[in-house]
């Protein structure tokens, strides 16, 4: 039986190639910090920016209300170039169509599976078999 022998590990090497290894990922993590701070960033300009415009919006209705209320008509007001104020920019939650979305799921497919009626049945929960008695 041989023995193997020991090599003799110089402390500085390692540790100058252990710090080389994770400063090059670091930059990755700066990069990221970077991106995601400027994100912030601009998601905070434009809410700031969507309730200027908000506030500038309501002024408008405010106006136009105004300027109905103290006898002006709308055909006027139009005539002049002045048009009434346009519906909010606030958008309504969607409201989700579940019945269209579950006829559009269907189970992931692997690399290099073959689409099948079978296998596209099945995926979406149909069978050959007829549907289970609810009441």
């Amino acid at each position: 039986m041989s023995v193997t022998p020991v090599l003799a590990l110089d402390r500085e090497t390692v540790l100058a190639r252990a710090r080389d290894a994770a400063l090059a990922r670091t930059k990755f993590v700066e990069a990221l910090i970077d991106a995601a701070q400027a994100a912030a960033q601009a998601r905070d300009q434009v809410a700031a920016a969507t309730r200027v415009a908000d506030r500038a919006d309501a002024e408008h209705a405010d106006a136009y209300n105004d300027a109905l209320a103290a006898g002006w008509t709308v055909a006027e007001l139009k005539a002049s170039g002045l048009n009434a104020p346009t519906a909010s920019s606030k958008k309504k939650p969607a409201r989700r169509n579940t019945a269209a979305k579950s006829a559009r799921s269907t189970a992931p497919r692997r690399p290099g599976e073959v689409d099948t009626p079978a296998s596209d049945a099945a995926a979406v929960g149909h069978t050959d078999s007829p549907p289970p008695n609810v009441q």
